[in-house]
């Protein structure tokens, strides 16, 4: 039996990493947000994402095919102004 192929970004089943993409809500509601801790669960099996993307799992969405510059082993830089991802703020200009 030969061993799996490597994943897309080298990255492995059950590795823990951050997601460095845009914040969005889902079709289904749930939100990926920018900066979560995610865990990468495999390969990506649609046929329009195989060897493209991976599929990840989300606290708060389940599982989403991601592109692999989507994710990063280092947590996301802090935003500018000391914001946080989801943050509620108020404009005054």
């Amino acid at each position: 039996r030969e061993p799996a192929p490597p994943l897309p970004g080298g990255f492995a089943p059950g590795e823990q990493v951050y997601f460095t993409g845009t914040t969005d809500t889902l079709d289904t509601g749930e939100r990926v947000v920018h900066g979560q801790t995610v865990e990468v669960s495999g390969p990506a099996t649609q046929e329009r994402y195989v060897g493209q993307r991976l599929v990840v799992r989300f606290p708060d969405a389940g599982l989403v095919n991601i592109l692999p510059e989507e994710l990063s082993r280092e947590p996301a830089p802090p935003l500018l102004g000391g914001f946080a991802p989801g943050e509620q703020v108020y404009f005054l200009g």
